[in-house]
């Protein structure tokens, strides 16, 4: 499983994921499928289920928190606010 970690626009994921690779934790930056998009074109930092906590709590302290969590299932379903 894996989390989405989502954000306003490219530039804040493309920020996070660089924050997250200097913390060691690999985070893959995406648009968020359009079935969850509430904001039309958003995009996120992919990572794994075991970083989540570390992430977020990474991202607070460098002032970029992400707008929505949602955690994807192996099946590819996604379930908000995980």
């Amino acid at each position: 499983m894996h989390y989405l970690l989502s954000f306003r626009s490219l530039t804040y994921a493309q920020r996070a994921a660089r924050i997250l690779e200097r913390a060691g934790i690999t985070g893959t930056v995406s648009r968020v499928p359009k079935a969850a998009s509430t904001k039309g074109c958003a995009y996120c930092v992919i990572v794994a289920a075991r970083h989540k906590e570390r992430s977020l709590s990474i991202l607070a302290s460098a002032g970029v928190a992400p707008e929505r969590v949602l955690l994807r299932h192996p099946d590819g379903t996604l379930e908000a606010g995980a």
